[in-house]
C-alpha cells in the first residue's frame, strides 16, 4: 500500500444491494488513493457477508459504529446509510478524530448538521459530502459558460423535475422515505441535489417563497411484481415549489413533483441571459445520478448542442435498475485526494460547511411553506 493511500472504514455496504454497492465500491475497488480496510453494518454478520460479496477479505468487520471509528487502521470513515441512521454513525467518527465522508443530506435535521460542523471544526478533521451533481461534466460546463459571460447578464432560471419516488405507490425499501420526520424527502434528496447544482452554477438565492404539499396522504405499498400489498399512510410531501431572487440578480423558479412524468419531462432546466440561454434536460430528476444534455441558444434563436465528457456509468437504466453509478462519486473522491486531472476537469470538494448552507436553505423553504412568508437562509 503506497504512502499516499488513505484507509477507509465504510459504513453501509450491503451484500443485498445499497447505494454504496452501486456507486462507491466500483470506484474504491479500482483506485490507488484509497483502500477499504474496515466495514460496519447493523450487525457484524452483515458486515462479514458484504466483505465476502465484494472480495474484501482483509477488511475488519464491525456491528457498532463506535468500533469502526476507533479502529487505528482507518483514516477515513465513509458513511452511506439511510438518513435516519446518520447521527449515530457520523458523531462517533468525528469524536474519534477521523476524516469523514457522508452522503447527502448530511443529517436528518438542521440541528444535527450544525452539530456535525461544529464538532468537525473542533476536531480539525477533513470532511466530504455526497452532493455529487457538482461533479457532473454537464453541470461543470454550465457553470463555466455562465461565468464566461456567454449568456450575458443572467435574467432568471426555471427548473422542473420529478423525483421518481413519493408518488401514488412505493416499494418496501422506500417506505421509510414516506415519513417526513425521517428526513429522506423529495426536498432533501432529488430537489436538494438539483437545487445545489443550480446554486453551484448561478450562486445562492437571496430570498424565497415556498409551497410544500402532501397531496397523496395514502398510497399503495407494492411488491417486486408491482402489485399492491396494502394501503399505507404517507406524511412526506410530494410537491415542492420555490420562487426567489438570486444574490447576483435574476429570478428563480424551481418545482419538484413525485413519481415520473407522464409527458417525459422528468428534468428540465433553463437559464436565461441577455445574450443567450442554456437548457439542460435529463431522463430522471435525480441529476446527481445521470448526465444532463446541454444546449445553448443564442439571441437569434440558433441552437447549439454543447458536448461534454461522457460517462458509461450514468445512463437512465442504470438509475432505475442496479448498476454502476460511480462516475460523479469517483470524481468527488479524486478531488478529495488532490488528483490534478480531476481538479483540472472541474471536480471539487464539497464540505460539511457547504452542506450546512443547503440544510439552512431547506429549513428556510419549510418555514416559508408553513408560515406563508418570504425567507432568507444566508
Amino acid at each position: 500500500m503506497s504512502q499516499q493511500t488513505k484507509r477507509i472504514g465504510l459504513i453501509g455496504l450491503s451484500a443485498k444491494g445499497s447505494w454504496a454497492s452501486r456507486s462507491h465500491i466500483h470506484y474504491l475497488a479500482d483506485t490507488h488513493y484509497y483502500k477499504i480496510t474496515a466495514l460496519q453494518n447493523s450487525t457484524k454478520a452483515s458486515a462479514k457477508e458484504a466483505a465476502e460479496q465484494f472480495s474484501l477479505s482483509d477488511a475488519a468487520t464491525y456491528g457498532d459504529p463506535s468500533d469502526i471509528a476507533k479502529d487505528a487502521n482507518v483514516d477515513i470513515v465513509a458513511i452511506s446509510v439511510k438518513v435516519p441512521g446518520r447521527y449515530e454513525t457520523v458523531k462517533p467518527a468525528l469524536e474519534a478524530g477521523k476524516d469523514v465522508f457522508v452522503e447527502w443530506p448530511l443529517a436528518r435535521t438542521l440541528a444535527d448538521a450544525e452539530e456535525f460542523v461544529k464538532l468537525a471544526k473542533e476536531k480539525n478533521v477533513r470532511t466530504l459530502v455526497g452532493l455529487q451533481a457538482r461533479q457532473s461534466p454537464s453541470i461543470i460546463k454550465a457553470k463555466e459558460l455562465v461565468e464566461s459571460g456567454k449568456l450575458g447578464r443572467i435574467l432568471g432560471t426555471q427548473m422542473y423535475g420529478h423525483g421518481v419516488g413519493w408518488g401514488a405507490m412505493t416499494p418496501e425499501f422506500m417506505l421509510y422515505a414516506m415519513d417526513e420526520d425521517n428526513g429522506a424527502t423529495l426536498a432533501s434528496i432529488p430537489f436538494g441535489h438539483a437545487v445545489d447544482a443550480l446554486c453551484y452554477v448561478l450562486g445562492e438565492i437571496e430570498s424565497l417563497n415556498a409551497v410544500k404539499k402532501n397531496l397523496l396522504p395514502e398510497i399503495s405499498l407494492v411488491g417486486n411484481d408491482g402489485k399492491e400489498i396494502k394501503k399505507v399512510k404517507k406524511t412526506a410531501h410530494d410537491y415542492i415549489s420555490i420562487t426567489g431572487t438570486l444574490v447576483r440578480g435574476g429570478a428563480v423558479d424551481v418545482t419538484y413533483v413525485g413519481d415520473f412524468s407522464r409527458t417525459g419531462r422528468n428534468f428540465y432546466w433553463e437559464i436565461n441571459g441577455t445574450e443567450g440561454s442554456l437548457v439542460l434536460t435529463a431522463p430522471v430528476g435525480h441529476i446527481q445520478t445521470c448526465e444532463p444534455t446541454l444546449e445553448y441558444i443564442n439571441s437569434d434563436g440558433k441552437r447549439e448542442t454543447i458536448e461534454v465528457e461522457k460517462s458509461e456509468t450514468t445512463r437512465e437504466q442504470e438509475y432505475i435498475h442496479p448498476g454502476d453509478l460511480s462516475f460523479n462519486v469517483g470524481r468527488a473522491w479524486d478531488a478529495w485526494a488532490g488528483d490534478e486531472t480531476a481538479k483540472g476537469k472541474g471536480a471539487s470538494v464539497v464540505t460539511f460547511e457547504d452542506a450546512l448552507v443547503r440544510h439552512r436553505m431547506l429549513d428556510a423553504i419549510f418555514r416559508s411553506a408553513e408560515e406563508g412568508t418570504r425567507q432568507r437562509y444566508l
